[in-house]
């Protein structure tokens, strides 16, 4: 999944429309259901962080997109805790991993700066058999390389998406309800403002919405991190008065939903036919 939306950057035709996010955007938007000028350009586990790295390797290799759907799930403004994921697949060149640590010291950024993040930072760099000695066994020997290859076909021939979940039906907690007030990251916050900046200043129509989250979470999500997630919304709001920004957490039946987090197929379809309702994403 993440080689394939690093090869999309690098290599596709240009897209009239980007889907960009997190997990929830991956598996929210279908594209074959708005048309083959779509690409849901998201990866799970992202933030801002690899987001705006992605926005701009596009722009080095395409024209701008005219659209942009932007999804991240309200607690990945609060916590980069996939960041290790994103050193394991080396989605950021050096220099771009340069800048990120420069700015992860400004704002002292742990989950970025932990305990034996240098060690971490050489061995997953130079990819050293500490971190990838397993992977490349299970590839070998386990048949691992099939199953990821037949991974990259299936998002490739989905203009992007897939399914994190695919239980027919999930009342779990999700992150958010776990999770009592909206403690944002500013490192996450400064990178999300770079984000709308550069899809700004590329003219890119930009909306900003929520994927929906199951029923079950909705009723245990404190005050005090809705309150604290509109206020935010806010703040983007009027710092870009031409981009559509919604606040709603919309919350939908725990049946459409294949795990805690995520939407399941059903529940996508349900999803990308209300947003193609309330834009024109083609």
């Amino acid at each position: 999944m993440w080689q394939e939306e690093k090869d999309f950057l690098k290599n596709s035709e240009n897209k009239a429309t980007l889907i960009i996010g997190d997990s929830r955007a991956k598996s929210g938007i279908l594209p074959e259901r708005v048309g083959d000028k779509v690409y849901n350009a998201a990866i799970g586990g992202s933030t801002s962080v690899e987001m705006y790295y992605a926005m701009k390797n596009y722009l080095k290799n395409h024209d701008a997109p005219e659209k942009a759907v932007i999804i991240f799930a309200p607690y990945h403004f609060c916590s980069m805790d996939n960041w290790k994921q994103t050193l394991y697949y080396n989605y950021l060149t050096v220099p771009e991993l340069a800048e990120v640590e420069k700015e992860a010291f400004k704002y002292s950024e742990s989950q970025v700066h932990y305990q034996d993040w240098i060690t971490d930072l050489l061995s997953f760099k130079l990819r050293l058999p500490n971190k990838y000695l397993d992977a490349v066994y299970q590839a070998k020997f386990s048949g691992n390389y099939a199953s990821n290859m037949e991974k990259y076909d299936s998002v490739r021939n989905e203009f992007g998406y897939t399914e994190f979940g695919t239980d027919n039906g999930n009342d779990s907690l999700n992150y958010e309800a776990r999770h009592e007030t909206f403690d944002y990251s500013p490192l996450v916050l400064s990178y999300y403002e770079r984000l709308l900046t550069l899809l700004e200043e590329n003219g890119v129509k930009v909306w900003i919405i929520q994927s929906p989250i199951n029923q079950a979470s909705a009723e245990k999500i404190s005050d005090d991190f809705y309150s604290g997630y509109d206020e935010f919304m806010s703040s983007v709001e009027a710092s870009h008065p031409d981009f559509v920004v919604e606040h709603e957490l919309p919350a939908y039946d725990n049946i459409y939903f294949g795990d805690n987090n995520h939407l399941n197929r059903k529940g996508a379809e349900k999803f990308t036919g209300e947003v193609t309702a309330r834009y024109d994403l083609n």
